[in-house]
Formats: structure tokens, C-alpha cells, sequence
């Protein structure tokens, strides 16, 4: 049974890393369900199970948005005007949305991740605005809104990724470029995140997670896959149509959402 754990770990790895590159989502939408179904076959409790999720997953993410944000940068997307705008708001948020985490009972906080990736799955729907990027926002309104999106992002275990994206598109910046960015701000929520849950983790007084809420095992497994597919998914989103890739993982998460609420 351990054995099949850790290749569905691989396997959620390759996948997290292909939408990783090709939507800029960070990989959490899958890894956070995958975990919350793998880590009690790994031997951990049931209290610390959705909580070592959100932390793993954010771990995973670190790697996963590194090889992503690596590879668009080498393609020229990355527009350092709206890096500048966002990351520190960003990385301020998953702190405090790491520190939430750890508070909330687990079913609250897995209710929580359910409802999010719904509303996430259906936003993925909507059509998006296009015409010139919207640059004359406030330095204040855009340090408020990406503190949000790291606190959020960090709560559930997304990376950002799922909330940058729309957020960027609804400023009207193009979907590539967009997807570029939203790379570096998940790298950023998920080093500060990930520092968080592990110095938060010191006080558990049986440390399964060997560091802190992160399962080091799998986080091991999905980042080795998920940092050797995500180049290849940033190269895809040069080729393929991403609305389509969006519609139909947008369906799918409506139903791991729905398992996830009522489970």
C-alpha cells in the first residue's frame, strides 16, 4: 500500500507540474485532494492530515514554480513592472494565512479549500477582459489585494497561482505574460508559507512531518516529478490553446471540490 502511495505521489507531481507551466496555478488545486487522500496510507494522524497537505503542498510548489518561473523567464515573459507590485503583499499574506491554518480545526479548514476550489473552477469559465494593461492602479490597492491572495493562497495550500491569473487578466495583462508572473508570485507565497508552517511545526509534540506540517517523503516525491515536468508545460503554453486546457480542468475540479465538501 506504501508502495502505491508514493507512485500516486509521482504521479501528482507530473501532473502539478504540467499545469504548473502551462496555467501558472502552482499545482496545489491537485496536490492539496491528492494529499488529503494519500497522507493517512502514509501513516499520518487524522488531525494533522489537512493541515500537512496545505504545508506539503506549498512545499512542492516552491520547486514546481522554480523550474516554471526559470523557464519563463527564459522565454521573456515575466513583466518585472507587476513582480515588484505584488510580491511583497504576497509574501506578507502566506505568513499570516500559514499561521491560520494551523488554528482551524481540519474539517473547517478542508471545507474551506473545497469551497475555494469551486468558485476557482468556475471563474476558470468566465471570459476574460482584453485591451491594454490597466497600470495606473494604487501601489496601496495592489498591496491590500495580493496580501489577500497570499493569505487565501496560503490557507488552502494553492500557491496563488488560481487567483493571480484572473487578477492579472481582469488588469487586462495578456494571458502568457500573466501566467509568467503569477510563477514568481507562487515561488514567493510558497517560500514564506512553507518557513511559517515549519517553525510553526516545532511545538507538535510528534513531528511526522519532519519538518514541521511539511511531509518531507512526499514532498520529495511530487517535487522531483513536478520540477522535471513543469519546463515542459511552460513550453506547451506556447502551443496549445490554454482556454480549452482551462475549461476542462475547470469541470474536473468542480467534482474533487464537491468529493471534498461532502467528505
Amino acid at each position: 500500500m506504501l508502495i502505491t502511495g508514493w507512485l500516486w505521489c509521482l504521479a501528482g507531481g507530473v501532473i502539478a507540474g504540467l499545469l504548473a507551466g502551462m496555467l501558472g496555478i502552482g499545482g496545489g488545486l491537485v496536490i492539496v485532494p491528492l494529499l488529503i487522500y494519500l497522507l493517512p496510507v502514509l501513516g499520518v494522524p487524522p488531525e494533522l492530515v489537512v493541515q500537512m497537505a496545505v504545508a506539503t503542498s506549498l512545499a512542492t510548489i516552491v520547486m514546481t514554480t522554480l523550474s516554471a518561473a526559470r523557464s519563463h523567464y527564459r522565454h521573456g515573459q515575466i513583466s518585472w513592472f507587476w513582480v515588484r507590485r505584488l510580491i511583497p503583499g504576497l509574501m506578507a499574506g502566506a505568513v499570516f494565512g500559514a499561521w491560520l491554518a494551523t488554528q482551524l480545526k481540519p474539517e473547517w479548514l478542508q471545507r474551506i479549500f473545497s469551497i475555494v476550489l469551486l468558485v476557482l473552477s468556475i471563474r476558470m469559465l468566465i471570459p476574460q477582459r482584453t485591451g491594454e494593461p490597466i497600470t495606473g492602479v494604487s501601489k496601496r490597492l495592489m498591496a491590500l489585494i495580493s496580501a489577500m491572495v497570499g493569505s487565501l493562497s496560503a490557507l488552502v495550500g494553492i500557491g496563488g497561482g488560481s487567483l493571480t491569473v484572473p487578477l492579472l487578466q481582469r488588469l487586462r495583462v495578456p494571458i502568457r505574460q500573466a501566467i509568467a508572473v503569477s510563477s514568481v508570485g507562487s515561488l514567493s507565497i510558497g517560500v514564506s508559507a512553507v518557513l511559517a508552517f515549519i517553525v510553526l511545526g516545532q511545538r507538535m509534540e510528534s513531528n511526522e512531518g519532519l519538518l514541521g506540517y511539511v511531509h518531507g517523503p512526499a514532498w520529495l516525491g511530487i517535487s522531483i516529478a513536478s520540477m522535471l515536468c513543469a519546463p515542459l508545460g511552460a513550453a506547451l503554453t506556447q502551443r496549445i490553446p490554454v482556454k480549452r486546457l482551462q475549461q476542462g480542468f475547470a469541470a474536473f475540479l468542480v467534482l474533487v471540490s464537491l468529493e471534498l465538501f461532502i467528505g
